[in-house]
């Protein structure tokens, strides 16, 4: 069975590395995504990313609930067929919500991690296909895409 959306949960882990004091990175003002890993638990799945953002924009609001801010972290789903990996339409994407990450507003560089659990399954069941992998890229407020990146490929349990 494809997940349902109340039953997909997306958990954002965000680790600020900035002092005060300190010269501060800098980052382009769109968002960069790192792949770090994909890891099957059970008929579950969790993406672990690693992301910068120049002026930290990334996040939504509980407010945030039209487009085009519905949604900001987005996974293309990816079958391996014959040597080759295909997107397929799904009739339940996989997008998710990553939270407002700099509530104070102000614009300043932020890094951290991203991790992102799919739950009830990772997988299209109804498939005959043995590997599947995601394409994923996040967008900020301002609406800047980040880069799309593959994740490793997974094994459909048997």
């Amino acid at each position: 069975m494809m997940p349902k959306k109340s039953g997909i949960i997306a958990m954002v882990l965000v680790v600020f590395f900035a002092a005060a004091c300190q010269k501060q990175d800098t980052f382009p003002l769109e968002p960069v995504l790192t792949f770090k890993s994909l890891v099957a638990v059970g008929d579950s799945a969790v993406l672990n990313m690693a992301f910068t953002d120049g002026d930290g924009d990334v996040g939504l609001g509980q407010a945030d609930t039209l487009e085009p801010y519905l949604y900001n972290c987005f996974l293309e789903y990816q079958e391996k067929q014959g040597k080759e990996f295909k997107t397929i339409s799904l009739p339940i994407p996989f997008n998710f919500r990553i939270p407002k990450l700099n509530p104070s507003g102000k614009a300043k560089p932020i890094l951290g991690n991203i991790r992102v659990v799919l739950t009830p399954t990772f997988y299209n069941p109804f498939s005959s296909t043995d590997s599947v992998r995601f394409k994923v890229y996040i967008t900020d407020r301002a609406l800047n895409k980040s880069n799309v990146i593959s994740t490793s490929t997974l094994a459909k349990p048997k």
